[in-house]
Formats: C-alpha cells, structure tokens, sequence
C-alpha cells in the first residue's frame, strides 16, 4: 500500500512514498515446502553416497582377502612346480649317465672284439 505524504515547507515541498511489505501465509508455506524438499534431497544423497562408500569399502575387502589367499595358493603352486622340476631334472640327468655308461660300455665291449 502506498503513501504519500506532503509536507510542505516555507518553500521547499517534500514528497516521500512508504510501502509497507507483509509476507503471505502462502509464501512462507512454500518457502517452508522448499525447504523441507531441498532437506529431504540433501539427506537422500548422503545415503546414497555413505552407502557407496560402504559399498566399495566391502568390495576392497573382499578383493583384498581373494588376492590374499590367491597369492598364497600361488606360492604353494609354484613351490610345488619348482619341487617338481627339480626332481625331473635330476632323474633326467640319472637317465643321460646311465646311458652314457652304457654307450662307454658297449664301446670297450666292441674295441675288445675287435682286437681279437
């Protein structure tokens, strides 16, 4: 609502206006209806977001304990084929002197009946 307001003076003559400004009932109920949806948002995120996190960190400790014990059935794998190759190695080597003695062996055993 407006106002005007003469006031006059010897010579000078002021004029001022006043508006008077009054909220409604329903500006404040849908400010206050913002508010509540904006604060509804805000805290459904932060779930979302705490629950991701949950989420993850589970995940990271799940991967943690496969590779854990991966690595470890690794090891033992590779303990287990190192073991193995060794073994193979020397039974192979056992096998090339056996058959080198026998080579020297049939060798001397034809020189001999040669040299008769």
């Amino acid at each position: 609502m407006f106002r005007n307001v003469l006031t006059s003076n010897a010579r000078v003559c002021t004029v001022s206006y006043s508006r008077s400004i009054h909220a409604t009932p329903a500006a404040s109920t849908v400010t206050g209806k913002v508010s509540e949806m904006a604060d509804k948002v805000n805290k459904k995120v932060g779930q979302g977001l705490a629950s991701a996190i949950e989420t993850g960190e589970k995940a990271a400790g799940k991967t943690k304990e496969t590779l854990g014990s991966t690595t470890a059935s690794a090891k033992q794998k590779t303990e287990g084929a190192k073991k193995t190759a060794h073994k193979t190695t020397e039974e192979a080597k056992q096998k090339v002197n056996q058959a080198a003695a026998g080579a020297r062996e049939t060798k001397d055993d034809v020189k001999g009946r040669m040299s008769k």
